[in-house]
C-alpha cells in the first residue's frame, strides 16, 4: 500500500491472471499512516472497484511508539488494533473515499471492529452531520451498502445479536481467525446460531457459506450455476 502504483498494478495482476477474487492489507503503513489520502492511496480503491473486488482491512501491529502509550499490559488484539481499523473506516468515510468511489466494497473483521455499538453515535456528531448536509449517503448507509464483516475470532452469540440488529445479513461473513481461534470453536458457534438464535437454517446458510460465494464471485469453485441460484 505504501506504493500505490505498485499496488494497483499487483491487484490488477493477481485479479486478472492469478484469479484473485480481493486483496487483505494491512490497517495502516508501519508508520501508522491510514489511507485517506486521496492524492496517494485513492487509485488503489479505483482499482478494486474497477475489478470489482474487495479490500480486507486486517488489524496491523502498532509502532513502539502507539504500543507504549496505549497498548501496553494489553497486547496488541485485546482492544487497541481493533478501534484503529474502526477509526480508519470513519476517516475513510470523512474523506470521501465511498462517494468517489460508490461501488467500494470493504471487508472488516471480528465482529465490526467495535463500530456496529458507535454508529448511532458516530452519526449524530456534526463532521457526520456536515456529510450529510451536504448530499452525502450517511455512515450507516455506508456500512449498510459498503462495508462487510466476518465474524472472525469473536464467537459470542450476545455480541453477533448486536452486529445483526446494525448490519444486513447478506454482509455478514463466517471466519475463524486461525490460528487465534480453532475450526471447532467456528463449527460450534454455526451451530449454536441454529440452536440458541433466531436466525433460520437459510440465513446461518447465507452466513458461512453464500455471502461469500456472492461477494467473491466463488460460484464456480462452489459448484453453483449463478443464473440459478436464488438470493
Amino acid at each position: 500500500m505504501g506504493v500505490p502504483d505498485d499496488s494497483v498494478a499487483e491487484l490488477r495482476r493477481t485479479v486478472k491472471e492469478l484469479g484473485f477474487v480481493g486483496a487483505m492489507v494491512d490497517n495502516h503503513l508501519e508508520n501508522m499512516t491510514h489511507y485517506d489520502d486521496d492524492s496517494h492511496f485513492w487509485p488503489i480503491f479505483g482499482a478494486a472497484e474497477e475489478l470489482g473486488v474487495p479490500i480486507y482491512l486486517h488489524p496491523s501491529p502498532p509502532t513502539p511508539e502507539v504500543f507504549k502509550s496505549r497498548y501496553r499490559g494489553l497486547g496488541t488484539a485485546s482492544w487497541g488494533w481493533h478501534e484503529d481499523v474502526g477509526l480508519h473506516i470513519l476517516k475513510l468515510y470523512l474523506a470521501g473515499v465511498f462517494e468517489r468511489f460508490p461501488k467500494l466494497k470493504i471487508i472488516i473483521g471480528h465482529m465490526g471492529e467495535l463500530l456496529p455499538i458507535m454508529l448511532s453515535r458516530v452519526e449524530s456528531m456534526p463532521a457526520f452531520q456536515a456529510m450529510a448536509e451536504k448530499g452525502s449517503k450517511s455512515i450507516k448507509d455506508i456500512w449498510h451498502d459498503n462495508i462487510w464483516v466476518t465474524t472472525s475470532g469473536i464467537f459470542c452469540i450476545d455480541t453477533f445479536k448486536m452486529l445483526r440488529q446494525v448490519t444486513r445479513i447478506k454482509h455478514i461473513l463466517f471466519s475463524v481467525d486461525y490460528p487465534f481461534e480453532s475450526s471447532s470453536s467456528g463449527r460450534a458457534f454455526l451451530t449454536e446460531l441454529l440452536t440458541t438464535s433466531t436466525l433460520t437454517e437459510d440465513e446461518v446458510d447465507m452466513i458461512s457459506r453464500k455471502n461469500a460465494i456472492h461477494l467473491l464471485g466463488l460460484w464456480e469453485s462452489a459448484g453453483i450455476d449463478q443464473q440459478d441460484e436464488t438470493y
